[in-house]
């Protein structure tokens, strides 16, 4: 990748789940929020400023809870409600605040394993309720039978009416070996689906490959973390070593991840030009990212599902857009915005939501998604994450796709 043609904004931003800022972070420790602020200094401050004016509520409502309220309460508690407040209002499911806790154990996860049960969620913005994008594949979530779309209704004995995506996230997690149970609402059921999950280390390696048909390539890769891209060039490596005619990519079920690991990849498998830019509220635009004119020599078909969304988004886009290899599925999930992560002083932290992303072709795919060159769906009745070779339709076309391509340029030769 060319850096002299990368522009970026001091901070990282990352997608969705958030996996970059890992050697920074690495060391990060988890501290007692606001420690060693004194109350009486913080109103102080709030009062003696008078471009701070607008902040004296705060201080009013925080002196009369003190002063008058029915029980002793301690004052971080009441400035961290105050910023989660703050946050919450902006009505953004990925924009988080985090206390020294939470945001320790945020990046303890984006830099390795965590004890959970494998699933990528969000809130839908209408209902609020917490949805599964994607369970991670190989995971217990995956392996009993969890679905894209499927609603949390209940986490053990919380209900999740009204909780936020990291406290749901929250209930989730846990020790390796612990027990927790969900209850799902799919579809149209009016019964809930009860599933006893037993946690486990959600780590798992990012990109498969194999041979396919004596000659083609195939690259999956379920999310993009921190490794994500030395994996891929492994993978690539391995495979035109042993002289593939073709590859595919499959990007299916990806729910995305690092912004940066994604570029990389991008730029194994386009030539010269454009990959990414993203652009804040005022249209200013904070980071442009270029490949440099190396690309990959044999023909490509890309494949998307509903739940590919975010980074994968993103590496199916460029290639879509640079006409670099045919995109064949379904219309991906649409997630385009950026999240920056922003560590503080104290241990504590939060994701905020600053910029769309736009794909080369100047399309932002935030709520739209990317449309296939070519739509094919699965039979019916077939879960995307549990297909049989045979049967995987999408896979088969992409086959076609890349074997006739190989085939053509043999003849042109």
């Amino acid at each position: 990748m060319r850096n002299d043609k990368v522009r970026n904004i001091s901070k990282v931003a990352v997608l969705c789940i958030a996996v970059s800022l890992l050697s920074f972070f690495a060391g990060t420790k988890t501290h007692d929020y606001n420690k060693g602020y004194d109350k009486d200094i913080v109103a102080a401050i709030i009062e003696g400023q008078p471009n701070l004016e607008r902040l004296k509520p705060i201080s009013d409502v925080m002196k009369l809870i003190e002063n008058k309220y029915v029980k002793d309460v301690e004052t971080d508690k009441l400035i961290e409600g105050a910023i989660r407040g703050m946050v919450d209002s902006l009505e953004d499911p990925y924009s988080v605040f985090m206390n020294g806790e939470e945001f320790y154990d945020f990046i303890t996860a984006i830099n390795g394993s965590f004890g959970g049960v494998g699933m990528v969620l969000s809130i839908d913005e209408k209902t609020g309720a917490i949805i599964v994008v994607s369970p991670i594949e190989e995971t217990p979530a995956q392996q009993m039978g969890i679905l894209p779309r499927d609603i949390i209704v209940r986490v053990d004995d919380e209900d999740l009416a009204g909780k936020s995506l990291d406290e749901a996230v929250k209930l989730l997690r846990g020790e390796k070996g612990t027990k927790v149970t969900v209850y799902i609402r799919r579809q149209d059921n009016k019964e809930l689906l009860k599933f006893e999950l037993v946690r486990d280390d959600i780590r798992i390696t990012t990109v498969k490959q194999e041979v396919i048909d004596h000659n083609i390539g195939y690259i999956k890769i379920t999310s993009f973390d921190s490794h994500t891209y030395d994996e891929f060039k492994l993978a690539i490596d391995s495979l035109m070593e042993r002289g593939i005619k073709g590859l595919v990519l499959d990007l299916r079920n990806n729910p995305g991840g690092s912004l940066y690991e994604s570029v990389k990849i991008a730029d194994e498998i386009l030539g010269e030009g454009l990959i990414v830019y993203t652009e804040d509220r005022n249209k200013n635009k904070l980071e442009e990212y270029y490949s440099d004119d190396n690309q990959i020599s044999v023909p490509l078909a890309v494949l998307i599902n509903e739940n590919s969304a975010s980074a994968s988004e993103i590496v199916a886009g460029a290639i879509q857009d640079h006409k670099a290899g045919v995109i064949v599925g379904d219309k991906t999930f649409g997630k385009g915005s950026v999240q920056e992560v922003e560590p503080f002083e104290n241990g504590t932290g939060m994701k905020l939501t600053i910029a769309r992303y736009y794909i080369p072709g100047g399309r932002c795919i935030d709520g739209i998604g990317i449309e296939p060159d070519i739509k094919v769906e699965l039979g019916e009745n077939l879960s995307p994450f549990e297909v049989p070779r045979d049967k995987d339709s999408q896979l088969l076309k992409a086959l076609e796709i890349v074997k006739s391509s190989a085939m053509a340029e043999k003849r042109e030769r």
